[in-house]
């Protein structure tokens, strides 16, 4: 496969440097077509001028001897396009909407006649567009604020693409977003620049509420090389500009908490957790010159409980409740649910100014702050191990765009931006060391407390340059990202107790050591790291004939990962590969099979699409590299040098011996993870503004991120299924417990495990779309979408936690890993639908009645999410916990079936053309159906041949299994409602 992409990529390069891709803008739009007269010939050299009829922005071009005009990099909005020929009447057409990325293919035919008379028609572009290629859709303005969006942030809308599966996240944090049978990856951008976390895939840098959306681009295939750095969806937020017309806006939205349904699984007889929200929003833009510069700025304070969330419900039984607060933990630290809450605060301000007939410049500036006190989950904290969450980021970007000639136009953008987020420790938290008693309640000191995770800087150049040569549309472009990383690990001190009376005894001083394990942190939890990521691209645009139009192209992306510790005592992580063979070739087609008013559009691409290295990688990497500068110590009771509760050491004990060290590595040949897509669909107009598309889609994942433990060898005999044995274990004859020693026989015997993560997994992803689009019409649009998909991989991917438990279940065979990918979702369906009709009734009450009324819906409906079944014991011994028993394949189960409706009402008030007052409400889950997400124990017991389900000796399964939602499930959100009032001027 390298060779075959090195010699692809070698082809296309000299091709380019010949003649040297699509139109793809993050945060324009173009408009191409073909001019003819009535006799279907085409007219060389005529005149086409494009004008914003919001902004004024205009712009013009030549046609070319086939009759073809393009006129790229233009701001989004509405258009009017003006056509001019010798001999030929002049034509004017009004209604062309572009929106971000679009290619707006508006042909024209001129009639016979002098240019001084002149032809008006009204129509927008075919819905059915011969000039997109790629596989997405564009949320506009409308949808974007009128669906129902309780949570307001705008990152759920991920979800209404066709081919993404997924779960909401029901305040500013990221929703759960798959693509292509990928998990969490997701390449965020904000106006086409990069707003993706680093360290981790499916991680946005910096929240935006919906206030301040224009427009929602999704693409999750068949993008052109302009765009990379994802083999799953790319989201683009587009902001809103000023126009020659003042707008703006203040709302009010809230709820109370007699408001909401009671939570899903909430057992509690006490009241209900309080779900109160004040939201305050408003916004303002219009002309500072008029036709020439104009401006937006926007504000948004809310304030709301999360106390609601299923994760936030406390699971610990009202018995060890009260044995607790008997042995002195204070009443106060047991509530229900964690009382969450958030207070943020949004701002943005945005100009663009033509400053002359050859420069358009566009600057924005972004700044968000959360104050999240008590941000922990639920389950078996108590209000103890409460911290609170500070999160802070902005983001400044400028877009250049120069239009030097109809043929030269070249986009300059510049990005930077910092988030910083951090826990902090709050009245509630608890002090001394941290406690657990096992899988009964956590208290004690928070271990988490002044962490950074992390404060991340990116500054970001790109320069693209677009030549127009006939009907070649060539674009090449290159850019870096420069990232600064900085991380606070946790400095913990943990006593963990078997029982509640083996605390009660160690509290009392019966037995000072009753615990069963004492961990604690050294040294210095602090680290910094930069990274550098390079990308270049060239690609054509061509359109061949009027129907045939092909993209092509390269990419080529280079990352530069942190520096590796030279003094690492482990060679692997004295220096990271930097894999330097990044190019990625895609070509792809959009033909005409059918022209008119009902045209038949037949699209297909095919090409390589690479994802970023995960920086969490390197930093786990670099932090657990063998090197005493941070660790952790565990201690049991008879530890020499271990500690009577409650003390805590500080530093090691003198004399002692410092522990085996376990190391997380990074695999010397390790390459970047890339996928091989392919797509075909086609699209038939029904109407003029309805169009149904049907499509297969193909991904191949290589390189997937795998972590792999090195540093055990087999040491004879197998689990029932043939899972080798890599340490032994010992059965209590009188108690049949077991007791594992894990990896007996060593690779490197100087280390205890050696986490290597290798560029090893595969995946396979296989797909059929359905998607009914509607635009705006009537009164009202919609889109619908089905996806019928399978997705299998050998992969569990590190990325979905910060932690290393998805790991191989058997390091030495690869085979046992292979089954559904966490991403695997056999039916989906997702439909949207924005309605404000008209109704023309002479009778005045009615007529006031159904007019001014607006509906907004979301529908969503799945066969469940796949989830995996482990037991509490290392069965094959090799150093990794939760091993799957015999007969169970990986992520082999699935939850029940989950549906949901959202609804959005709203009433308006019209006091002038000008001046209206929306009254609104908006529900979560109208109808209150309990849709089960997780099971929150599937974990089977494998400690004792005599009494757990699973054999420990063998793995086998010795029963049927439990009933998982008796054991415990969490859900998604139960009925939520709130109120708002919007003033529009």
């Amino acid at each position: 496969m390298k060779a075959l992409k090195v010699v692809l990529a070698v082809i296309f390069l000299t091709f380019i440097s010949a003649k040297l891709f699509g139109q793809s803008q993050a945060l324009n739009g173009q408009i191409e077509g073909t001019v003819l007269d009535t006799n279907g010939a085409v007219i060389p050299n005529a005149t086409v001028t494009v004008r914003n009829t919001e902004t004024g922005a205009e712009r013009k071009a030549i046609t070319d001897e086939n009759g073809f005009y393009r006129v790229p990099l233009l701001p989004l909005g509405t258009y009017r396009i003006t056509v001019e020929a010798p001999n030929f009447k002049r034509l004017v057409r009004e209604g062309i909407s572009l929106t971000t990325g679009q290619t707006a293919t508006v042909d024209v035919t001129l009639e016979a006649g002098g240019v001084q008379e002149t032809v008006t028609v009204t129509s927008d572009a075919p819905i059915a567009d011969p000039g997109k290629i790629d596989l997405g859709r564009v949320m506009n303005t409308r949808e974007v604020q009128n669906l129902p969006l309780v949570s307001r942030n705008p990152y759920n809308f991920a979800l209404l693409q066709g081919n993404v599966t997924g779960r909401p996240n029901s305040e500013f944090g990221v929703p759960r977003i798959n693509a292509n049978g990928y998990a969490r990856r997701t390449n965020y951008q904000l106006d086409g620049n990069v707003n993706t976390q680093a360290d981790r895939s499916g991680i946005r840098l910096i929240p935006i509420s919906d206030t301040f959306v224009s427009e929602v681009q999704l693409v999750t295939n068949g993008f052109a090389p302009e765009f990379g750095n994802t083999v799953g969806l790319i989201m683009n937020v587009v902001t809103p500009t000023g126009t020659n017309d003042l707008k703006g806006s203040i709302g009010y939205r809230f709820r109370r908490t007699p408001f909401y349904a009671r939570p899903f699984f909430y057992s509690s007889p006490n009241d209900l957790p309080e779900n109160n929200v004040d939201n305050f929003t408003a916004t303002v833009g219009g002309p500072i010159v008029k036709d020439r510069w104009h401006y937006y700025t926007g504000y948004e304070y809310i304030k709301r409980d999360l106390a609601v969330e299923p994760g936030r419900l406390v699971t610990i039984p009202a018995s060890a409740q009260a044995q607790l607060i008997a042995a002195g933990v204070p009443a106060s630290a047991f509530v229900p649910a964690i009382p969450v809450s958030q207070k943020a605060n949004f701002f943005i301000i945005r100009t663009d100014a033509q400053l002359d007939k050859t420069h358009r410049l566009t600057a924005r500036y972004n700044y968000f702050d959360n104050d999240s006190p008590n941000n922990i989950g639920g389950g078996i904290n108590t209000l103890q191990r409460s911290i609170d969450f500070k999160d802070k980021s902005y983001s400044l970007g400028v877009q250049l765009a120069s239009a030097f000639s109809a043929q030269i136009i070249n986009e300059f953008r510049f990005q930077h931006s910092k988030r910083d987020s951090r826990f902090l420790p709050n009245s509630n938290s608890g002090t001394g060391p941290s406690i657990v008693i096992s899988g009964i309640a956590n208290f004690g000191s928070p271990e988490n407390k002044d962490t950074i995770l992390p404060i991340e800087k990116m500054t970001q150049v790109q320069n693209n340059l677009t030549l127009i040569r006939s009907n070649h549309s060539i674009k090449i472009g290159g850019g870096f990202n420069k990232i600064y990383d900085f991380r606070r690990f946790a400095v913990f001190a943990r006593y963990v107790f078997p029982t509640i009376q083996a605390y009660v005894d160690a509290k009392n001083g019966v037995n000072p050591r009753s615990y069963s394990q004492y961990v604690e942190a050294f040294g210095d939890p602090e680290l910094e790291y930069k990274s550098n990521f390079w990308n270049f691209f060239a690609q054509d645009d061509w359109k061949i004939t009027r129907r045939l139009k092909i993209t092509y192209g390269v990419r080529y992306d280079l990352y530069d990962v942190p520096d590796a510790d030279p003094n690492s005592p482990f060679p692997a992580s004295q220096k990271f590969n930097i894999d330097k063979n990044n190019f990625a070739p895609r070509l792809g087609l959009a033909y005409a099979f059918r022209e008119g008013e009902l045209p038949t559009v037949i699209r297909a691409s095919a090409g390589i699409y690479y994802d970023p290295p995960q920086l969490d990688i390197y930093a786990r990497a670099l932090q657990n590299n063998g090197n005493p500068r941070f660790f952790t110590f565990t201690f049991s009771p008879t530890t020499s040098g271990a500690p009577n509760f409650p003390n805590t050491l500080g530093s090691l004990p003198p004399g002692t011996p410092l522990p085996r060290r376990s190391i997380e590595t990074v695999a010397p040949d390790f390459e970047n993870m890339y996928a091989i897509h392919a797509n075909l669909q086609v699209e038939q107009a029904l109407t003029k503004d309805l169009a149904l598309t049907v499509g297969y889609i193909h991904s191949s994942g290589r390189h997937i991120p795998v972590y792999r433990n090195i540093n055990c060898l087999p040491v004879g005999g197998s689990l029932a299924d043939g899972r080798p044995f890599f340490g032994t274990a010992t059965v209590n004859s009188t108690t049949g417990a077991v007791s594992i020693t894990p990896c007996t026989n060593r690779v490197f015997p100087q280390f205890q495990n050696i986490l290597m993560v290798e560029s090893a997994g595969n995946s396979n992803y296989n797909a059929l779309t359905l998607q009914l689009n509607k635009r705006f019409s009537q009164g009202y649009q919609f889109s619908i979408n089905y996806t019928l998909s399978k997705a299998v991989d050998d992969a569990p991917e590190q990325n979905l936690v910060v932690a290393p438990s998805l790991t191989l279940s058997d390091p030495s065979n690869r085979k046992f890993d292979k089954g559904n990918s966490f991403a695997d979702q056999t039916h989906t369906f997702v439909m949207s639908f924005v309605g404000r009709p008209t109704f023309k009734i002479e009778n005045k009450f009615l007529r006031t009645l159904l007019n001014d009324n607006q509906v907004g819906f979301i529908v969503t409906a799945n066969n469940g999410e796949t989830f995996n079944i482990t037991t509490n014991t290392d069965l094959n011994r090799d150093g990794v916990l939760q091993d799957r028993p015999v007969g169970i394949k990986r992520n082999q189960f699935r939850t029940p079936k989950q549906f949901n409706v959202d609804l959005r009402y709203s009433r308006f008030i019209n006091f002038s053309e000008r001046f209206k007052l929306e009254v609104f409400g908006e529900f979560v889950n109208l109808f209150n159906i309990n849709s089960i997400f997780q099971y929150n124990n599937t974990t089977l017991t494998a400690n004792n041949v005599n009494t757990s389900l699973v054999n420990p000796l063998t793995g086998e399964l010795r029963g049927p299994l439990p009933d998982f939602k008796a054991l415990g499930a969490t859900s998604l959100d139960s009925r939520q409602f709130q109120l708002g009032f919007k003033f529009t001027f």
